[in-house]
């Protein structure tokens, strides 16, 4: 069984692992300069410890995510569902793992298109995506593996030629909450909902379904050690942002980590960069995209039946808007992070606290959800 805990912990490592978690955690480390350990706190909440509970939450509700949305009412059941996948598929994350891989080429001047290499990026994730259980295996035996060596690698290079960083006067506070909020932008507590339940169901194979607690105990396993190597490589992110912030002066985001790469590894460091850009980039939108049309299908308006049609239709979608670019696709995602993340933080906690008491969670759901509309 603990052969399963690294298979698993790895494959949600490597699904959480994709576009805005290596941009925002050198981000935090960039704005924070010499406090830059307080911006890490921040971020480690709402890019840790929420989308742990996330997962946790759903393994209570025996991997059903639909369960647990309808502890908000009904309507949310239906509604968030949709919102948040919406946001997770097409119309976000898969769009923007496409240009920040694209950034990741752009910056060793490699000369493809944003067009060209979308269309390249798509296909392949399309094929990727046709089976579940191929995915699992090559994101858990074979990319995750050496995603992670390379990070370390970058990692130890660069904390170990680090320089000492001037004082500033910011307050820890702000720091912290600078963190904090740029977490919201992983959507990573967005996507333990959903990667919880595949998770799930793919180790319910594995121990008697009639063993609730057991099922539950073996899923906790991976998610430990998923998100603690999460915690190890974003804790290095962060620094390497904050010791090397000087680079990143009026470079796009999406290019702050090649830069990096450039000038602790050389040329050579940067096109390893780019590789692992590329794979991290791709085993998340896979996850997501597989995810997403998965749950269009489940419409009996549509029928599992039409899974390729779907997953094809998901994936012309996501092409179509990566050409917004990484700017684009984050003016339009934030205003509607600011109002949801707040609204299912609550609800996270307070279905991990009691299976009882729906009337309060409904009221604090949407009130929180009208109070930051109106904010």
């Amino acid at each position: 069984m603990k052969r399963h805990i690294f298979l698993y912990g790895f494959s949600i490592f490597s699904m959480f692992f994709g576009s805005g978690n290596l941009v925002f955690p050198l981000m935090v480390g960039v704005n924070n300069a010499d406090n830059w350990f307080a911006g890490f706190l921040g971020f480690f909440l709402t890019g840790i410890i929420l989308p742990f509970l996330g997962l946790f939450v759903i393994k209570l509700h025996q991997g059903n995510y639909t369960s647990f949305f309808a502890e908000a009412g009904s309507i949310a059941k239906i509604i968030i569902p949709l919102f948040t996948l919406s946001l997770l598929g097409s119309f976000g994350v898969i769009p923007r793992c496409i240009t920040v891989a694209h950034g990741g080429l752009e910056f060793l001047s490699y000369d493809i298109s944003l067009l060209a290499f979308s269309i390249i990026f798509c296909t392949s994730c399309f094929i990727i995506c046709l089976n579940d259980k191929w995915m699992f295996t090559i994101l858990g035996k074979f990319l995750t593996p050496i995603l992670l060596l390379l990070l370390v690698i970058l990692i130890t290079v660069g904390v170990y030629n680090a320089q000492e960083l001037e004082e500033n006067s910011a307050f820890f506070s702000n720091n912290l909450l600078d963190g904090f909020f740029r977490g919201y932008a992983t959507m990573d507590l967005f996507a333990a909902f959903f990667f919880s339940s595949l998770i799930f169901k793919q180790i319910e194979a594995l121990v008697d379904k009639t063993e609730g607690k057991s099922i539950i105990k073996v899923a906790l396993g991976p998610s430990i050690f998923g998100a603690g190597l999460l915690g190890v490589i974003y804790l290095g992110f962060v620094y390497l942002g904050s010791h090397y912030g000087f680079l990143a002066e009026n470079l796009p985001a999406e290019l702050i980590l090649p830069a990096i790469a450039n000038h602790v590894l050389g040329t050579k460091g940067a096109l390893i960069i780019a590789i692992i850009i590329i794979f991290s980039c791709l085993t998340t939108a896979v996850a997501l995209n597989s995810i997403y049309a998965r749950y269009l299908c489940s419409f009996k308006m549509i029928g599992e039946n039409r899974f390729p049609i779907i997953l094809l239709a998901t994936t012309t979608l996501a092409f179509a808007i990566s050409l917004l670019d990484f700017n684009g696709i984050a003016l339009m995602l934030e205003p509607l992070l600011d109002i949801s993340y707040p609204g299912l933080i609550v609800l996270t906690i307070l279905s991990i606290c009691t299976k009882r008491f729906k009337i309060i969670k409904m009221v604090s759901f949407y009130g929180i959800i009208m109070l930051m509309i109106v904010l």
